[in-house]
């Protein structure tokens, strides 16, 4: 085998409850995490050089070693301890400054490509601590299943098959207004809002077993970003709020600008794409997907 071709989804938080700064930098949080069937494509190839090279129909994206696939690749060559090198073709569509994950899954997943490639030298709990070593969201999409993450993201807890179950097949409408939001940036908006920013650990927990006992999302939906970001970014607030106003289930994704709606039936995805069509206009990102 010398080449692999993978999905490399996007995810949303169904709930992010961010509790405050941990000691080494990192803030500590709660959430529930899934992946969806919409995602980028990522063609992973040896080659005979001696370096990695990305390609990217979007030009938008670099393809140095700013990028997180290319430095996944390091990483990967340092922990089996060979001369090994990669082509990677990546079929960009989730867009940069989104909050959905894109890079996240793009490192995750040129990781399980590479030790596909490889005869599989690495195992998954040292290709979990890989991934945790690029970025907290990475850990995640190695095996990309409905998850709580804890401490600043790298503890992971896959939901019972049941609760698993329940989530999977969830039709998900994504709309992104025209601009991304820097995660760096959002992370000090939470730091000059404290401590009214940051949500007690059993909170989040109620919420989750609120959720456990019921199979009902309503009980999930609260991402710590939302008011500061929409303080910012009233386009994000005031959508939001029309679409609540219709008993629309929404919430913004990760540190955004993406947002996302859970449509109970066709008649609620089609008053959602309307709402968001008229407010951003006829060029806004807007995609039906559903949790894979």
């Amino acid at each position: 085998m010398n080449s692999v071709s993978l999905d490399s989804p996007a995810k949303i938080n169904l709930m992010l409850s961010v509790h405050g700064p941990r000691e080494d930098g990192f803030h500590a949080l709660t959430s529930l995490v899934v992946a969806l069937s919409f995602g980028d494509r990522l063609v992973v190839t040896r080659n005979q050089l001696e370096q990695d090279r990305l390609q990217c129909q979007d030009t938008a994206v670099p393809t140095g070693e700013g990028n997180l696939i290319i430095r996944a690749a390091a990483a990967f060559r340092a922990h089996v301890g060979k001369d090994v090198f990669f082509d990677f073709e990546l079929d960009k569509r989730i867009p940069m400054g989104a909050g959905l994950g894109g890079g996240s899954s793009n490192a995750a997943v040129a990781l399980t490509a590479m030790n596909q490639l490889l005869g599989l030298p690495l195992k998954r709990e040292r290709l979990l601590i890989l991934a945790a070593s690029l970025g907290s969201d990475c850990p995640f999409f190695i095996d990309s299943v409905p998850t709580v993450m804890s401490g600043r993201g790298e503890v992971l807890e896959p939901l019972s098959t049941e609760l698993a179950s329940s989530l999977r097949g969830q039709r998900v409408l994504l709309f992104k207004p025209d601009f991304g939001v820097n995660t760096a940036w959002a992370y000090r908006q939470l730091i000059e809002a404290s401590p009214t920013a940051y949500e007690p650990e059993a909170l989040a927990h109620a919420r989750l077993e609120r959720f456990a006992s019921t199979e009902a999302m309503e009980h999930l939906l609260m991402n710590s970003f939302e008011a500061p970001i929409g303080a910012k970014y009233l386009a994000i607030q005031c959508l939001l709020e029309e679409l609540r106003e219709r008993g629309i289930r929404c919430l913004m994704s990760g540190s955004g600008s993406c947002c996302f709606a859970l449509p109970k039936d066709d008649s609620e995805m089609s008053t959602a794409q309307s709402i968001c069509q008229n407010a951003l206009g006829s060029g806004v990102f807007l995609i039906e997907t559903s949790i894979r």
